[in-house]
């Protein structure tokens, strides 16, 4: 069994005729690995003039925050730019340093070539996992539930997220002389295109190591096009945080930037919706960026 504080990653393994493994304790903070056998949802193989055009996804749902990921477990092979042949895929996950508990489930679909949804969640109830380790740090002052809001992920949902903090202090090549450390949020949203006038933003906090506030803003999402599903697709790529900087005989220390977290939102017609997720994403100490 893995111990607390060990490196080891955990795989989750599930197996031909329904069978599944674990080999250690899954610890927050950590990753475990995702290895699924494709022959356990096979509905869904359409294909057109020789191009696969099916996969199966993973989702993990992290308990008790409600942060949702999701991933491929296909990986493919094309021949002159059409997808051919496929193989199984092994996927690792990032365990929040929050959770409790993992609810897992896989999907098997096709869009192209007629409409085709498999599942493997044995038989709705999915696959649960218990998360060991430190208790979760409790923040001060989280992203508040704002007043309203309708809960309707399938109007409102994340794509996709990065926080990265870097030191982007100029010099020249050789030792560092300096330091500008800053924090960067990437978010694209899908919304459901209820009407030409509509609104996307986040409510954002970011925490330093001792869980206090160092920011709040509210941050809108620019339109970036169309999507599939009757969507929109709003995005918000920028500077959250400015950290400590640092030049030969001058210092300026801010707090450690450690976690972001944020709300989304979209206004349309005079309501309020939401996914209903606190999104957080963790960052790397300053003394190692």
């Amino acid at each position: 069994m893995v111990q607390v504080g060990s490196t080891s990653q955990v795989v989750l393994q599930f197996l031909p005729d329904w069978l599944q493994s674990q080999n250690g304790t899954i610890l927050r903070g950590s990753t475990v690995v995702v290895k699924f056998a494709p022959e356990r949802l096979s509905a869904c193989r359409n294909s057109m003039r020789g191009a696969e055009l099916w996969d199966i996804e993973a989702v993990a749902k992290f308990h008790p925050r409600g942060e949702l990921v999701r991933g491929s477990l296909i990986q493919r092979m094309s021949r002159d730019g059409v997808v051919t042949t496929s193989a199984p895929r092994n996927l690792e996950i990032a365990v929040p340093s929050d959770s409790r508990q993992i609810e897992m489930w896989f999907h098997n679909f096709a869009e192209l070539g007629g409409r085709c949804d498999a599942w493997d969640s044995r038989f709705g109830e999915n696959y649960w996992f218990d998360v060991a380790g430190p208790e979760p740090v409790q923040l001060q002052d989280p992203v508040r539930y704002r007043d309203g809001a309708i809960a309707r992920p399938e109007f409102v949902n994340v794509l996709d997220q990065t926080a990265v903090k870097k030191d982007v202090f100029p010099g020249p090549s050789g030792p560092p002389v300096g330091k500008d450390l800053r924090t960067s949020l990437s978010v694209r949203a899908w919304v459901k295109n209820v009407a030409f006038v509509k609104e996307v933003w986040i409510d954002l906090h970011v925490f330093d190591r001792s869980a206090t506030l160092i920011k709040a803003a509210t941050l809108g999402l620019p339109w970036e096009g169309s999507a599939s599903g009757a969507g929109d697709v709003f995005g918000f790529d920028g500077e959250i945080y400015r950290g400590s900087t640092a030049t030969p005989g001058s210092v300026s220390p801010r707090p450690n930037a450690w976690l972001v977290q944020y709300r989304l939102y979209y206004a349309v017609e005079g309501n309020l919706y939401t996914d209903a997720i606190l999104h957080q994403l963790e960052l790397v100490d300053d003394a190692i960026t």
